[in-house]
């Protein structure tokens, strides 16, 4: 390993958090090869907040790990391996437990929990870092022997609190989404068409949730209804019970379909039904309640399946879509308060101004003739390519470093410890061979 080569990455370091990449920038000239990760245990580190998003993000990660390094161990470490049994997700999951009792935990900060599983990782990654910047110490107290040099960090896509070994999303200096190659499995739960809702009710995803729908609600009518006498459409179960709880929400969504529809029709999760339009005309729109949620297999399936204009939400739910149906479809999407980077960013990108603006990224007739073309897109922001460039980094600068166990443990002793940036390139300048 070239002594020089590390003080000189110290040297370039802008801010005190650059030295942290010190141990993926040293080897980013060499090729990697079998050695740099044969026989290696890596462990995923996935505390989920709200939903299953933060699972599927970890999953698909675990995935492209497995895939790259066939000969390396990798193993999920969460709070909540019920959701991924659930999702009938299978692997090498631990649970992480709470010191203060034995139930799963959402959100909840690492120093709280412990890992009973007796494993020791060679690297560990985060996944995703979700609502504060990461603090190693902080992290120390689960996993002891964690430090800057085997311990990194992944963002929600456009994440708010930086810095991350692995910045995901759209936009200047973003590795790029999780995409996938999907093996179809047909779906069976509902005939076309149809279109589907996969969105987030309020107060948790801001005050939009229930406008949101409208607009897309109103578009869909207004689009399909003289072609489609009957129609469906997949909802969350949020909506429904909205719609029975809220005489308002209710009189506006009745108000919205009776322009369009004369029959109006819900079927119940527990498959009972009612018409709260009624008409001897055979066209109806029927909100199907009964549907979600579902194993992602079949979800996916539902979405490959459902009509050309499609409302989701989240990381996930919007790259399964761009994954499975690529120009297929035509994007609706509900940003959430703290996606409004990724939304930003996707409308610059892509470009389509109406992501850029809760009022219209849920739905707008004044786009419907706006086609994306995806391809260009999926090329430059496949994770796949720069994210896996980055991961290679890490491996080949783990092999590197620890040919000099004395001058890696010097390193990250100064790293750890030093307040200021300059104090630590000036004792970085010092270290010898």
């Amino acid at each position: 390993m070239s002594i020089e080569r590390i003080q000189y990455l110290s040297k370039k370091s802008t801010f005190y958090e650059d030295l942290y990449d010190i141990i993926w920038k040293i080897g980013d000239n060499k090729k990697i090869v079998k050695d740099d990760y044969h026989n290696l245990s890596i462990g995923l580190f996935n505390t989920p907040c709200a939903g299953f998003g933060d699972i599927i993000v970890c999953k698909s990660f675990y995935d492209y790990l497995n895939q790259w390094y066939p000969t390396s161990k990798v193993s999920i470490c969460t709070t909540s391996p019920q959701k991924y049994d659930d999702l009938g997700i299978k692997g090498n999951i631990y649970k992480l437990y709470n010191k203060y009792n034995n139930q799963d935990s959402e959100c909840i900060d690492y120093h709280h929990l412990i890992l009973k599983k007796k494993i020791k990782f060679d690297i560990i990654i985060i996944i995703p870092i979700i609502n504060k910047s990461f603090q190693i110490n902080t992290f120390k107290k689960l996993i002891p022997y964690a430090n800057v040099f085997n311990t990194f960090t992944i963002s929600e896509y456009n994440g708010e609190f930086p810095p991350y070994t692995f910045p995901i999303g759209v936009g200047k200096g973003q590795l790029g989404l999780f995409f996938h190659d999907f093996k179809r499995k047909k779906q069976n739960l509902i005939k076309g068409p149809y279109a589907l809702v996969y969105i987030q009710p309020s107060p948790e995803w801001g005050v939009h949730s229930r406008s949101c729908f409208k607009s897309y609600l109103e578009m869909i009518c207004k689009l399909y209804s003289k072609k489609n006498r009957k129609l469906q459409m997949i909802l969350p179960e949020w909506i429904i019970n909205d719609i029975n709880e809220s005489n308002h929400f209710y009189y506006q969504i009745k108000n919205i379909i009776s322009r369009y529809y004369d029959n109006w029709d819900i079927i119940y999760q527990d498959k009972t039904s009612c018409r709260l339009l009624n008409s001897k005309n055979k066209n109806c729109l029927t909100f199907r309640g009964d549907i979600l949620p579902q194993k992602r297999e079949i979800f996916i399936s539902l979405m490959e399946d459902s009509i050309k204009d499609i409302l989701v939400t989240g990381d996930q739910s919007l790259t399964d879509v761009l994954s499975c149906c690529k120009n297929k479809k035509r994007i609706w999407y509900q940003i959430a308060p703290w996606k409004k980077g990724l939304a930003f960013n996707l409308s610059k990108e892509l470009p389509n101004h109406h992501y850029s603006t809760f009022k219209t990224s849920c739905g707008s007739l004044k786009s419907i003739n706006n086609d994306i073309k995806w391809i260009n897109f999926l090329k430059k922001y496949d994770f796949r390519i720069k994210g896996k460039q980055r991961m290679d980094n890490i491996l080949k600068g783990t092999n590197i470093i620890n040919q000099n166990i004395k001058l890696k443990n010097d390193l990250i002793h100064i790293i750890e410890n030093s307040r200021f940036l300059e104090t630590a390139q000036k004792k970085i300048n010092k270290l010898h061979l």
